[in-house]
């Protein structure tokens, strides 16, 4: 790390604000999760025949330094989070069971660590699977997640009434929001902003799990998703349902989608995603305004993307894909580091690098059991992470990959807490329907399976995730989900329960 990075010398504000003094110190720290925003979405990745629905982060894109190869944790909010905010795998933090999965007691989040530094630290979440009582509260004073589903439109509010309140000393914010989240439907001020002269069927969609009832270009109304008990007793919305989908499907025609139904859904995703970048640029116009913005270090990203019908559903949970999992990262504000301003960092980057990266801005050590990179350290060495790096995503349905800038390994049908689940890797044959190999330079939409075809890049991949199995200490630790009555009565009505 820099010693310009701890010392905040002076910086030109990166929006087109004046020139003004740093004060000494370290830096403020803001992490902003755009739950379920996709990297495709943002720039540099967007297609440049698709408009932008996000020009605010986009400019600070720009300005800043923007990681091109960002991976999230896994492929649901519960677990990626979790690897976000504490710089552990799933499977090292508790038992990746997702109908028990908690932050144990004895996890320790980036909060934590700061706070032996000075830091005071306030979360403005959009409650969900965000909500403190998953163990995502330890270690911050204000911990505020009232807004079940909500979005940023209801998180960003009470974070700058906080950011402008409260005692002296270095701050770590971190605010969420569901914006861009499935179902597509959260109101904002800017929803329909997007393909509001429709005039099909989705916009009578009313229920939380249409969008979970598409499946190879058909809507099938009278589907029913299963449910399935957790750790105590409580019904949550079966992942595994996406498999009877399937075979429901091929007994039934459903409601075919039109192209215009097609776009429409992208619509109200996209607008989702404005509605998000709408509350980022009212963030940043007001630290601006406040002062805030020269000593603070902004940190955006997202959780999990969400496959639109690429992979024949319309959701999160049922693949380990760029689509679900390549998510933006960007770095801006006054405390960048002048030199990295205005720059791009190559190579697979993973969400266990954001906890090391923050640390590292805050001139604070990062726990000894951390295994994850400084990404602000790296792209001062150079413009490219290594190339054979591969980073591990842990999903909610029997998945796991390994993933590096060249390929995506997946593995099905064993659970991840299996003491058997290192065997079957092993022994899974290219051939058989445990394994899935794609081809990220020539195969970007995740459509063909190589395993067979390129015998090296699999036995690359399968060695990389064997020793990170046999590196990692999975975790004894099984959570319990919430007991609190309203938070599982939100869930149900939002069709998790």
């Amino acid at each position: 790390m820099s010693a310009s990075r701890v010392a905040l010398p002076l910086l030109l504000l990166a929006l087109g604000g004046a020139c003004a003094p740093a004060p000494e110190g370290p830096p403020d720290l803001l992490l902003v999760s755009v739950d379920g925003l996709r990297a495709d979405r943002v720039w540099p990745l967007r297609p440049a025949d698709r408009p932008s629905p996000t020009p605010n982060i986009d400019r600070l894109a720009q300005s800043g330094l923007v990681v091109l190869d960002h991976q999230a944790g896994g492929n649901e909010s519960l677990f990626s989070h979790a690897v976000m905010l504490t710089g552990q795998p799933v499977s090292a933090l508790a038992a990746p069971d997702y109908t028990s999965f908690t932050l144990p007691p004895a996890a320790m989040t980036l909060a934590e660590v700061l706070a032996l530094y000075g830091y005071t630290a306030g979360a403005f979440v959009a409650g969900g699977h965000v909500k403190g009582a998953y163990g995502f509260d330890q270690g911050f004073g204000v911990y505020s997640d009232a807004a079940d589903f909500g979005s940023l439109f209801h998180t960003l509010p009470a974070a700058l009434d906080w950011l402008a309140a409260g005692p002296p000393g270095p701050r770590f914010t971190f605010l969420h929001g569901y914006d861009a989240h499935r179902p597509y439907l959260h109101t904002g001020p800017v929803y329909h902003a997007l393909g509001a002269d429709y005039a099909g069927p989705v916009d009578g969609w009313t229920e939380r799990a249409d969008t979970e009832r598409i499946v190879n270009g058909a809507h099938h109304p009278a589907f029913v998703p299963d449910h399935i008990a957790h750790a105590e007793g409580e019904q949550l919305l079966d992942p595994g349902s996406y498999a009877r989908l399937r075979a429901h499907a091929a007994g039934c025609a459903g409601h075919p989608l039109s192209p215009e139904d097609v776009r429409h859904l992208a619509d109200h995703y996209d607008s989702g995603a404005l509605s998000a970048d709408l509350q980022v640029g009212r963030l940043v116009a007001a630290l601006q305004a406040s002062g805030r913005w020269a000593r603070t270090l902004l940190v955006i990203t997202s959780d999990h993307g969400e496959d639109l019908g690429e992979h024949g559903l319309y959701n999160h949970r049922s693949a380990l894909a760029d689509s679900t999992t390549r998510v933006p990262l960007i770095f801006a504000g006054g405390a960048l580091d002048a030199g990295l301003r205005g720059r791009s960092l190559a190579g697979v980057s993973g969400a266990i690098d954001l906890v090391p990266t923050i640390l590292g801005a805050a001139g604070a050590a990062p726990p000894a059991e951390l295994r994850g990179l400084d990404l602000l350290a790296a792209a001062e060495a150079g413009p490219s992470l290594p190339l054979e790096r591969v980073v591990v995503q842990e999903g909610v349905l029997p998945m796991i990959a390994a993933v590096s800038g060249t390929h995506r390994l997946v593995m099905w049908g064993v659970p991840l807490d299996s003491p058997l689940l290192p065997l079957a890797l092993e022994a899974a044959p290219a051939a058989g329907p445990w394994l899935r190999l794609s081809d990220r330079r020539t195969d970007p939409g995740d459509q063909l399976n190589v395993a067979e075809a390129d015998p090296a890049a699999l036995e690359a991949l399968r060695g990389a995730l064997l020793l990170w199995m046999e590196e990692r200490r999975p975790s004894e630790a099984r959570g319990t989900q919430p007991q609190d009555p309203a938070l599982q009565a939100i869930l149900r009505a939002r069709g998790y329960w």
